[in-house]
């Protein structure tokens, strides 16, 4: 999910700044300097912080809706380029884990040979139908969003799928590997830190429908993080089945379906 972190021994600076910088510096292509020692409490402090990143790439996503809003450009244009932003900020490496998840998955190979799968670099067939089809139902799901009168949901999507990515994450769940990425950060979050982001990201869906008189569809943004928790949840024990544990390639491609689950199930019930 991220080469930049490797196991190091050292200090920590100040838990709260050095886990939203990390977790900027490591999931994105922002110029945010992280820290310096990574062991599992530079995983744990990440974790804690990713929505962070999420909501960093929703303020991105506001400010591209309202330019492209201003001069004109079509929804469908639109939901293809704040895909486009996403990715380039992310540097596609939950595209990435999610070909390599889906490739290893597609295999039906036993554990120790669907590992050597996840861990092969080249994409086969099933790993790129699935990149597609989840960038498709994204843009499909964004597209209507954008159309309709709540297109400001789009902006939650970004922090609504990390949430999925910390309960990929959970305490309780196993590494795939003692080195490396997951071995930093599989086993860390505690769930009621996804419920404190759940409610805050449902607080923030309050202000804003309130503010753009949607207050009927405020609803949404809780109840599709409720829906990411629960496909994460669910295919972190198929993962875990699989695999053996989940390694980072797993936490980026629930981060990945998450976007894709949530944008679909946005797009439908602001339809309803």
């Amino acid at each position: 999910m991220s080469g930049k972190a490797h196991l190091t021994d050292g200090e920590h600076g100040p838990a709260f700044t050095e886990g939203i910088t990390t977790a900027l510096n490591w999931l994105s292509i922002l110029p945010v300097r992280g820290a310096t020692t990574f062991d599992r409490i530079t995983g744990t402090r990440v974790m804690a912080s990713l929505p962070v990143v999420g909501v960093v790439f929703g303020v991105f996503t506001a400010v591209l809706l309202g330019v492209l809003g201003l001069i004109g450009v079509a929804p469908f244009l639109t939901a293809v380029l704040v895909v486009i932003m996403w990715e380039l900020l992310n540097r596609m490496m939950h595209l990435d884990g999610l070909a390599d998840v889906a490739d290893a998955l597609g295999s039906y190979a036993p554990p120790e040979r669907a590992r050597e799968i996840l861990a092969d670099p080249h994409t086969g067939l099933m790993g790129f139908s699935a990149v597609l089809f989840s960038l498709l139902a994204q843009v499909a799901a964004m597209a209507a969003l954008i159309d309709s009168k709540a297109g400001w949901l789009v902006c939650f999507i970004p922090a609504l799928s990390r949430l999925g990515g910390q309960v990929m994450a959970r305490v309780g769940r196993t590494p795939l590997s003692p080195t490396g990425f997951g071995a930093m950060v599989v086993g860390t979050v505690r769930l009621w830190w996804v419920a404190a982001w759940l409610v805050a990201l449902g607080a923030a869906a309050v202000g804003v429908a309130v503010g753009t008189g949607d207050v009927a569809v405020a609803w949404v943004v809780p109840v599709a993080g409720i829906v990411a928790c629960v496909i994460s949840e669910w295919a972190g024990r198929h993962f875990s089945r699989r695999f053996g544990g989940v390694n980072g390639d797993c936490i980026g491609a629930v981060i990945h379906l998450s976007a894709a689950v949530t944008a679909v199930f946005c797009a439908v019930a602001v339809a309803g």
